[in-house]
């Protein structure tokens, strides 16, 4: 029966996809692929494998564990809830508990919180999560240093506990307090594959003036999560102030695909197409950043400075 336990390191994500193709009415494959892919930290590409394979009775829960686990960590919480309601009483009750009081809170719903959190209390009274949720809280307070020592507390009790080194690292990131930083969001990132915790060490190296270093976790960053655009943007800028201008090219098209909408990908790369002398390139993406700021305007234009 599957598990959200490791996958053998022999099925590759390309092994898996080619079977997946090869047997899309396979749900144990197309499970497979999705776990593989929550495991490397690809959450968004793991969606579509994950939903065909809760179609099968045997692995429905496992499966929309999962997919509730990838919706609570791309922050949509009611598409969190509604996978993860009804397994409060699966073998994952305390994450499950968890996932859903923050879902629910978070969306407003005071009451169904309140409910889940004295459930969670009531049955697991020394669970980790518990003091993940105090952690949270106390973030959500803006008191950092007491988040810390809850979720120090969550890793006392169980140091396999998803992102909280990361939690920590990033409220010193935050606090610039880079050396800090450094030493949690490595723990994170030794536990595996962690997209935004190789994305921020790759910020402090930037911030160091290390372009070396800064474009191979931001590279790592990338292979942990191809459709993390802010892990596109900040290498294909880097590599452009080295000059490395194809390599560069082809990051920038990739932020501006995943994230259309954004300003900064289509200024950066307009940037880019002037330094390459492609003039009219990069008017065409500045006049893109205009379109973008006219439906949120800030009062400045970023291709040509403050508007009169």
């Amino acid at each position: 029966m599957a598990t959200a336990l490791a996958l053998s390191a022999q099925n590759t994500i390309a092994e898996l996809e080619q079977a997946a193709r090869r047997f899309p009415d396979n749900k144990q494959i197309q499970f497979n692929l999705g776990l593989a892919l929550v495991q490397k930290g690809q959450l968004r590409s793991a969606v579509a494998p994950l939903e065909r394979a809760a179609q099968d009775p045997a692995l429905a829960n496992e499966a929309h564990f999962l997919l509730g686990a990838d919706y609570f960590e791309d922050n949509k919480y009611e598409l969190a809830i509604e996978e993860l309601r009804g397994l409060e009483n699966s073998e994952h009750a305390e994450r499950v508990l968890y996932m859903l009081e923050e879902s629910e809170r978070r969306t407003g719903k005071v009451e169904e919180a309140k409910a889940t959190f004295h459930n969670l209390i009531t049955k697991y009274p020394d669970s980790p999560w518990t003091d993940y949720l105090m952690a949270n809280a106390y973030e959500d307070q803006k008191e950092p240093e007491k988040a810390i020592e809850e979720y120090q507390a969550a890793l006392k009790k169980d140091t396999a506990i998803p992102n909280a080194n990361f939690a920590i690292g990033y409220i010193y990131f935050r606090q610039q307090d880079t050396e800090n930083a450094k030493q949690w969001l490595q723990k994170e990132t030794a536990k595996g594959c962690h997209g935004l915790a190789n994305y921020y060490l790759g910020e402090i190296a930037r911030g160091e003036k290390n372009l070396k270093q800064a474009e191979s976790f931001y590279r790592r960053a990338i292979e942990c999560d191809p459709t993390q655009g802010d892990a596109h943007l900040r290498l294909g800028t880097i590599l452009g102030e080295q000059k490395r201008y194809p390599e560069a090219l082809a990051e920038l098209r990739q932020a501006v695909h995943l994230e259309p909408d954004q300003s900064s990908p289509h200024y950066h790369l307009g940037a880019l197409y002037k330094l390459m002398g492609r003039t009219a390139d990069a008017e065409a993406e500045y006049k893109k950043v205009r379109e973008i700021q006219a439906a949120t305007d800030t009062g400045v234009d970023v291709t040509r400075g403050p508007k009169p």
